[in-house]
């Protein structure tokens, strides 16, 4: 298949084009639509070189890697076909593998937008807890739109979105995004260009520089035909050409790829094209913005820059008309500063993987060569080989054919693929991003460092990701603040449990205001300032955030156990914990922090450490151990003497004086119930033997009662001991 790529600009139109930029604030709708051909026909001279470029890095990632069109001819070669199975040519494809390395790791982190409070003075508010109260309110509101940004990311698919124009930068060079409002519906619209579709001026470092900037596209007729924002007159003009691009290289692309475009009534196809006019305020155009955009005359003067969209297809307009915006309503995503059209991220990578595809290539030759072997035979020989089942069998008819032996790859070869393999790594991602990791290099801090020194290398495309996703977030902030006239209601789940909020534009909330109405919505302002996050958090893998985690939980444990933080910090460090450890959904689970108790639960080790606290309590304070026993004992019989006094059982007697009996040989103690009380009665007590022996039987109760505490603490001490972990373990 070869396609002529060589193609001249259509006679007539004007050569001049960007010189009569300035004089577009005179044209009409029809020399408008004469002026988007004739941009286009501009902008393609000027950036041909590149879209060749365009051409090849979209066939070289597809694995097409000898294809290219031609620089003499400008025909498409595809020189793959005239391998075979003895003559192979292998695409490798490490380039595409190269680019897509660099976008996880860039993407990896996922850069998300945050909104600043409102600026408040406190001057304005002498107060100090009005003041307080109100940077709180404004804190709150900052946190709130944030969260609506962050919703809003998801309905649009940005994190998608973002990556395909990773991949289309590291491709081409560049890659846009289109951000625009529905004005019907109050929502936001976004889609993704590739360079081949934008036309703007090739010599500006910044898109928002360019004095036009347009897309084309290919679009089903009729669908033109049924938009309403389209002219109904100049609708009826239109003829499908079924083009997939306005540019021929992309044209040739689509072509070799889908083949070509049949035209039929059902699907016919129109190049829609839509291009953005810088202009500057005059006489020539004063009455025309104020016809169209009263709003946008009020606030602007004579000599203000002004917006100009023009809607054209076939050389017909379709809408003409000026925007109230500032500025271009795209977003552009370089990997370096500079030009617009710079050297794409994969051309740094073709010229080495062409060098391993031909290396491999004839790697291949050799092995599939060797394996079959050589045969040396006699000249004029006639030998005839055949190929059976049990293998081959050989026809000779004087001399019999020697086999040569089987010579081994060199080993320079296998050291050249590899310095062609640390060429391509050096330009990109390598190691721990492409599942390289070195042997040996097991431990999460290695591997941390590893990942750490690759994100250092994409510094710059990590700043130039930020300032796209900042600007997207800008232009969703500006289109809120002009378009939502009606609340929307944002669903937040915060902490498992599921919050709902309004946000308003700040005009629709001004108008609703006015007309007395009461709005509970937040109202986003397009002057609020904006920044992107991107950390790489607690790590870059999840063994290393999982590792930082615990350091920072057993940091928050001490300042806890000093009294520095308070409950909500300590509930907000656990739920952090567990979703590091990926313990699924954590609403159940804080809940029962909010709602219950700090108790432990209850189980053998505690209920054995609760019996040793209570005991150890009881004997500090006296109440168990030989001495409360003894105590015990006095008071008892303290206790039963009173009691055989109050009844009269015992009665004192004055003892007379006589000489004192021989001591007792026998314990009282040992004694039977009847001799206690007789040796009772010569010491002058009375004492029945009833009394005694209830006596007795107390005290051996007394008895039994210690030796339970003792055994008690004894068994709580050896079960606690039990389960404490050996240092073995």
């Amino acid at each position: 298949m070869a396609d002529n790529l060589n193609y001249t600009p259509q006679a007539g139109l004007p050569s001049k084009a960007e010189s009569q930029m300035a004089k577009t604030s005179g044209f009409d709708s029809d020399g408008m639509a004469h002026q988007n051909e004739s941009i286009i026909q501009m902008a393609s001279r000027q950036r041909k070189s590149f879209e060749r470029r365009w051409y090849d890095n979209n066939f070289f990632d597809d694995g097409y890697h000898y294809r290219y069109v031609s620089r003499t001819t400008g025909k498409i070669v595809d020189i793959s076909g005239q391998g075979n199975m003895h003559f192979p040519q292998r695409a490798i494809p490490k380039a595409s593998r190269q680019i897509r390395g660099v976008a996880n790791l860039l993407f990896a982190n996922e850069p998300m937008p945050v909104v600043y409070p409102e600026k408040i003075t406190q001057y304005n508010f002498p107060n100090p807890q009005e003041y307080e109260q109100v940077m709180k309110m404004a804190q709150d509101t900052a946190s709130k739109i944030s969260n609506w940004i962050k919703n809003e990311w998801s309905v649009q698919d940005l994190k998608k979105k973002l990556t395909q124009m990773i991949i289309l930068t590291c491709k081409h060079g560049v890659s846009f995004l289109e951000v625009w409002p529905d004005p019907v519906k109050e929502e936001i619209r976004t889609m993704v260009y590739d360079a081949f579709d934008i036309y703007l001026k090739s010599t500006v470092t910044e898109i928002y520089d360019s004095p036009y900037i347009g897309k084309v596209l290919s679009v089903p007729i009729d669908e033109v035909l049924a938009n309403e924002q389209f002219d109904a007159l100049q609708r009826g003009k239109l003829n499908p050409d079924n083009r997939y691009a306005a540019s021929e290289i992309k044209q040739a692309y689509m072509q070799s790829r889908f083949g070509y475009v049949l035209p039929t009534e059902s699907d016919g196809t129109v190049l829609l094209k839509e291009f953005y006019y810088k202009e500057y305020i005059t006489d020539k155009n004063q009455e025309k913005i104020v016809t169209e955009a009263p709003q946008l005359a009020q606030r602007k003067k004579p000599g203000d820059p002004v917006i100009r969209q023009v809607f054209s297809a076939g050389g017909v307009w379709l809408s003409d008309k000026y925007l109230d915006i500032d500025e271009y309503p795209f977003v552009d995503l370089r990997l370096e500063p500079g030009p617009i059209y710079q050297v794409p991220l994969i051309e740094r990578f073709i010229p080495a993987n062409k060098s391993l595809d031909s290396v491999m290539s004839r790697v291949e030759r050799y092995i599939g060569t060797m394996i079959t072997g050589t045969w040396l035979k006699r000249r004029n020989e006639n030998l005839k080989v055949t190929n059976i089942m049990g293998g081959q069998v050989l026809e000779y008819d004087t001399v019999p054919p020697t086999q040569g032996n089987m010579a081994s790859v060199p080993p320079f070869v296998f050291n050249f693929i590899n310095v062609l393999e640390s060429l391509i790594e050096e330009q990109g991602a390598s190691t721990s991003s492409l599942a390289q990791i070195p042997n040996g290099v097991k431990a999460g801090v290695a591997i941390e460092s590893l990942k750490a020194s690759e994100y250092a290398n994409l510094k710059i495309p990590t700043d130039q990701l930020k300032d796209c996703v900042k600007r997207i977030t800008e232009r969703f902030l500006q289109i809120a603040d002009d378009y939502f006239m009606s609340p929307k209601t944002v669903q937040l789940l915060d902490q498992g449990h599921p919050n709902y909020f309004d946000v308003i534009g700040s005009k629709g909330y001004e108008v609703r205001k006015m007309a007395g109405e009461k709005v509970q919505a937040i109202p986003i302002k397009s002057d609020q300032k904006v920044d992107i996050e991107v950390e790489s958090g607690l790590g870059f893998t999840e063994d290393g955030k999982r590792q930082t985690m615990l350091q920072v939980v057993q940091f928050i444990q001490g300042l806890a156990q000093a009294g520095y933080i308070t409950q909500e910090a300590i509930q907000l460090v656990i739920k952090r914990f567990m979703e590091v450890f990926k313990f699924g959904n954590l609403q159940e689970f804080m809940e029962a922090i909010d709602t219950g108790t700090t108790g432990m639960p209850v189980n053998q080790n505690n209920e054995n450490q609760i019996k040793i606290a209570v005991l150890q309590a009881l004997k500090d304070a006296g109440e168990i151990g030989q001495a409360a026993s003894e105590k015990r004992i006095q008071e008892s019989k303290l206790g039963s003497m009173q009691a055989i006094v109050d009844s009269g059982i015992a009665q004192k007697q004055q003892p007379a004086q006589e000489a004192k009996a021989p001591s007792e040989s026998i314990s009282f103690k040992d004694l039977p119930p009847e001799g206690q009380a007789q040796m009772a009665q010569q010491a002058g007590i009375q004492l029945t033997p009833q009394v005694i022996q209830a006596d007795q039987q107390q005290k051996q109760i007394q008895q039994t009662n210690q030796l339970a505490n003792e055994a008690a603490i004894k068994g709580a001490y050896a079960s606690q001991k039990g389960n404490q972990p050996s240092n073995s373990q």
